[in-house]
This record gives structure tokens, sequence and C-alpha cells, in this order.
């Protein structure tokens, strides 16, 4: 497994994903800072509204990180590196997953890491269960949809992956933060981590109410790679939505 992630590393140099990794986690945290230091009245509450924010820009960048990470291998014979590799594709299907999660929690903790130094410095008390509380969500709320992209990227490939992501991003917005999704909310988890995020926040559930629903997060994102792996045992290699 070890020498599949390197593998997959090795591929994201020197492309346009090793960017998004490093610089769009700066300049969302710096964009926000700036917003924070001209704004009145979030005293107290700027690691709600962080969080916030980056939850809901996480949900809808999956949509078109996902397949920017598969797009090296489709440019290089059509997913053969995976495809006639000579390892079970299910395997590959799951330590891809793995490694999609493992730079999600790298883009994560990069953009947290200066947001809370900039708190820090700015005289903010920071509750560390919040703090651990929201980073969850903001990672493990999110893992559900990372083999749904995953399919939808090998599938559809990039426009139908980011029609997709387009559209879950503004149903769960306006699910998870209106009065429309209140009896609703809890059947549809991509709706979860904005929903949770903003339920937290205002006090409407407890720590322990949310790590229910991301112990449920990841109950169901073993289910969908386990269907979706099977899927990709089978997968011919063509993309429907060839751009």
């Amino acid at each position: 497994m070890l020498n599949i992630l390197k593998s997959y590393l090795i591929r994201t140099r020197r492309t346009p994903a090793g960017m998004v990794i490093i610089l769009c986690p700066l300049i969302f945290t710096s964009l926000f800072i700036v917003y924070l230091l001209s704004a009145t009245g979030l005293k107290g509450v700027e690691l709600a509204y962080f969080f916030g924010a980056y939850t809901i820009l996480a949900g809808f960048s999956i949509s078109f990180f996902i397949p920017m990470l598969y797009e090296n291998d489709k440019k290089a014979g059509s997913y053969a590196n995976d495809l006639r590799i000579g390892i079970c594709r299910k395997k590959l299907f799951f330590v891809r997953f793995i490694f999609i999660f493992i730079l999600l929690m790298t883009i994560e903790g990069i953009a947290i890491l200066p947001f809370i130094l900039f708190l820090h410095f700015y005289g903010t008390n920071i509750q560390i269960l919040d703090l651990a509380v929201y980073a969850m969500i903001g990672s493990v709320g999110l893992i559900s949809m990372v083999p749904v992209y995953q399919f939808l990227s090998l599938k559809l490939g990039f426009s139908g992956s980011i029609l997709i992501g387009v559209f879950l991003t503004l149903s769960g917005i306006l699910l998870g933060t209106t009065e429309l999704g209140s009896n609703i909310w809890y059947l549809l988890p991509f709706v979860w981590p904005i929903k949770l995020i903003f339920a937290y926040t205002s006090h409407e559930v407890t720590s322990h109410v949310v790590l229910i629903f991301l112990a449920l997060s990841v109950i169901i994102t073993v289910v969908l790679i386990g269907v979706f792996g099977n899927w990709y045992n089978r997968w011919d290699g063509i993309n429907r939505m060839e751009e």
C-alpha cells in the first residue's frame, strides 16, 4: 500500500494539483483574515465563521480536485497505469481514497495553522473542543463524498463531476442553512457537514450529536468504497463525457 501511495504522490508533482494543495488553502486563509480585519461584530465567533466558509468551499472544491488527481492517469494511456498494473482494482480504488483523504487533511491543516496563529496574536481565546469538532466536521464530515467523486471523475470526467458538485453544494447550502431542510437534512449525507457546522455554532446540537453523524459518515463511506470499488473492478476504462 505504501508503494502505491508513493506512486500517487509522485504523479502529483509538477501538476496543478500540487499547487492547489499548497496555494489554495493559504489564499483562502489570507482572504479570510483580511475580511476579519475589515469586519465588525465577529469578535469571538471567528473560528465558527472560518470553518463554515471552509466547509462549504471544501465541499465544492473536491468536485474538481479529485478529477484533477485522475487527469494524469487519463492522459497516460486512459488510466492504463491502474487498469493494467496487475493489482486488484478494488485495492487501488481504496488506496486512492486514502491518498485523497490524506491530501484533504493536509489542505485543511495548511489552512488552519496560519489562522490559529493569527487568532493567537489577535487576542482571541480558542476553545480546543470547538476547534477539534470544527476540524472533524471539515474533514471526516466530507469523506462520504470522496468515493462518490472518484466514481464521477472516472465515469463522467471533469465536466460531470463539477456539474454535480455545483448542484450538491448549492443544495447543501439551501438545505443546511434554511428551514427548507429542517425535516430531511439528516437523510442527506452531503448536507451533514454544512448543517452540523452551523447547528453546532448556534448550539442546536452538541458535540456528541456531531460525533454520531461523523461515525455514520464513516460507515457510509465504507459502504460506498465497497460499491464503487466493485464497479471499478469491472470498469472498461471509457469516460462517458470525454472532453
